[in-house]
């Protein structure tokens, strides 16, 4: 979706665009297994295993089920959000106990011959922690940067992953700090699960102080 970019569409690399890239798959020239693994650092790698078709066959041979496969083991707690601004922004930071370093959905773009520059806070986005193993979520502690190009969002919801669906917290108190990278705390009511989630809505969506930084996410075991 880069207007500007020159790299090649049959490349076994692409650099992505706001977070997201594209991938065509197109076996050779026999039906079978295809395998697809997409890797980018920061993130867990995924594979994901189609069945290619010969194209006589597609009219009448029903579309094959999508179905991914595990992603590869990582370290736990592991962190991932939908989106960061910069590479050097990216939601493992919020786990490394220095205050220096965080996860921000920050972004500026510079301006070029064909668009302009661009630097607008995205609406909403999430970041998550996944702990590996079922424990009790009560309570999260979410340190926000405040300065000129980030902001306290406007809301904060909370949510946990019991293995089959995303549970949304209930009975949230949200107690903000007042200082630029002091806890946040928000209390909810006892839920079970693997993961925990925190979507942030932006207090200025499109503007470039409506950015979110978080430089710390503590998740105490309930």
């Amino acid at each position: 979706g880069r207007q500007e970019s020159a790299e090649r569409y049959q490349a076994s690399t692409r650099t992505a665009f706001h977070g997201k890239a594209l991938a065509i798959v197109r076996s050779g020239t026999r039906p079978g297994t295809v395998r697809v693994t997409a890797r980018a650092d920061g993130l867990r790698t995924g594979t994901a295993t189609v069945r290619a078709r010969r194209a006589r066959d597609r009219a009448t041979t029903p579309a094959p089920e999508f179905r991914p496969e595990h992603p590869a083991s990582v370290d736990h707690p592991h962190a991932d959000a939908s989106y960061s601004g910069r590479p050097d922004t990216l939601p493992a930071a919020v786990l490394d106990g220095d205050p220096a370093t965080g996860w921000s959905n920050g972004f500026h773009k510079a301006a070029t011959a064909l668009l302009p520059a661009f630097d607008g806070a995205r609406p909403e986005d999430w970041i998550s922690v996944d702990h590996g193993r079922t424990r009790g979520y009560d309570r999260v502690e979410v340190s926000f940067t405040v300065d000129d190009g980030h902001s306290l969002p406007a809301a904060v919801e909370v949510a946990v992953w019991d293995g089959r669906a995303w549970r949304a917290a209930k009975g949230a108190r949200t107690g903000w700090a007042t200082a630029s990278d002091a806890p946040t705390v928000i209390t909810f009511d006892r839920l079970r699960g693997s993961r925990i989630r925190l979507t942030f809505t932006s207090r200025h969506p499109g503007e470039p102080r409506g950015a979110i930084r978080v430089s710390r996410l503590e998740t105490p075991a309930a």
